[in-house]
């Protein structure tokens, strides 16, 4: 009987540990050196990017003052929001305002690359999803099957088909082709980042041919465990691979962010919400 009581004080114990962590804000930080690939010699200077993913409408603090601040605080060049800062709602407008209002107040340049939240509500009506674009104003640059240019580093953003959230592999492998929706980088001499909501295919997102993939989406795998990793993916997978960090990939990198927030339930375990910190080399840093 005491093992028993032993084990539910264990139980909730976790529970608890899970449920607090959700609102214990970190950063992760990759250097230069993390980041470059082969034929990144030239650069001559870093542009720090802070990768923002996945709020899913959460909010730490009064108007998300505690989660602002903390991206302010890093003094970044430039801010990659890399999707679901919504929940799909028609009301989460007014989040998603406030939130990119905060980045704006600051003078940051932000871009915005949509996750699977934010094209499920464009089903909702074409109506709703042009107002949620109009919300974010001309502050947000909006970089859906799109480049940007910045100081050095060429960013495009990959809308992935709403389908590919849901699909098997097998069948996405048969009419999935990433450069059929965003052109591959040019030898431009510039730093070359895709964002990509979901990671889980960047072996199908080579062909771009980024020096560094970035994603979310997959928050972690929500619990992580010592010496295995994320426990789940939103797929309800057990186990998936490279739910968050650095990894190889091809000959460039994958970044997975665990993201911010939280969808459904508040728990995370051993896996607190970040940000992240990229000193990314870039060649024309100083332009």
């Amino acid at each position: 009987m005491i093992i028993v009581w032993i084990l539910i004080g264990l139980i909730l114990l976790a529970m608890t540990v899970a449920v607090v962590e959700t609102r214990i804000l970190g950063v992760k930080r990759y250097s230069a050196a993390e980041l470059a690939v082969t034929g990144d010699a030239q650069a001559v200077g870093t542009v720090r990017v802070v990768v923002v993913s996945d709020l899913h409408c959460t909010r730490f603090g009064s108007k998300n003052r505690r989660l602002i601040d903390l991206i302010t605080a890093q003094k970044p060049d430039l801010v990659i929001v890399a999707g679901d800062v919504i929940n799909s709602r028609p009301s989460d407008t007014e989040y998603s305002k406030e939130f990119f209002d905060g980045l704006k107040t600051s003078g940051i340049e932000t871009v915005y690359i949509f996750g699977n939240h934010e094209q499920k509500l464009s089903l909702i009506g074409e109506e709703e999803f042009n107002a949620y674009v109009n919300e974010l104003g001309s502050h947000v640059r909006i970089v859906n099957n799109d480049t940007f240019v910045f100081k050095g580093i060429t960013i495009k953003g990959l809308l992935i088909p709403l389908r590919m959230y849901r699909d098997k592999l097998s069948n996405i492998e048969t009419y999935f082709k990433a450069t059929e929706l965003i052109d591959s980088f040019e030898d431009d001499g510039n730093y070359h980042i895709l964002v990509a909501h979901d990671p889980t295919f960047a072996p199908m997102y080579r062909e771009i041919g980024a020096d560094l993939i970035i994603g979310g989406h997959l928050h972690g795998g929500i619990i992580r465990l010592p010496f295995i990793g994320g426990l789940i993916s939103p797929r309800h997978r057990l186990f998936p691979r490279r739910t968050k960090g650095l990894f190889e990939e091809g000959k460039g990198k994958l970044l997975v962010t665990s993201g911010v927030g939280w969808h459904a339930l508040p728990f995370r375990f051993l896996n607190n919400p970040e940000i992240c910190v990229l000193e990314v080399p870039a060649v024309k840093a100083g332009d």
